[in-house]
């Protein structure tokens, strides 16, 4: 077992969620893809280790990526939330407390750095 922060992506374009992986994995992170809100929600019910969350925020299914934040956030406070979108314009007040927002495209150092508290 290993003890890299445990990060899950919740992302619907295959080849975006390959290279968030990709880079996560290659920063020390153990990354958990999956491909919408439901999957998402289903693997933090099962999986106690999740130190992150990064996020989408259009996803097919009855919810998008600043619901399932919010969700997480009241079920689990103390995760790290790192919200991104190329298409959506996000307020940032509409994101949860201490929630982050990074515009596509980012770079991998990007996604890393933010989600380098997970790592604490």
């Amino acid at each position: 077992m290993t003890n890299a922060p445990v990060v899950l992506v919740v992302e619907d374009d295959p080849l975006i969620l390959i290279h968030s992986h990709l880079a996560l994995e290659d920063a020390g992170f153990t990354a958990l893809p999956v491909r919408d809100a439901a999957e998402a929600l289903d693997t933090l019910s099962t999986r106690r280790d999740i130190h992150a969350l990064f996020t989408d925020v259009r996803l097919p299914g009855a919810l998008d990526g600043l619901a399932l934040a919010k969700r997480v956030h009241a079920e689990r406070p103390e995760m790290e939330i790192v919200v991104t979108s190329g298409s959506t314009k996000v307020d940032v007040s509409t994101l949860p407390r201490g929630a982050r927002f990074l515009p596509k495209p980012y770079t991998a150092f990007q996604v890393t750095r933010l989600l380098a508290k997970a790592d604490a």
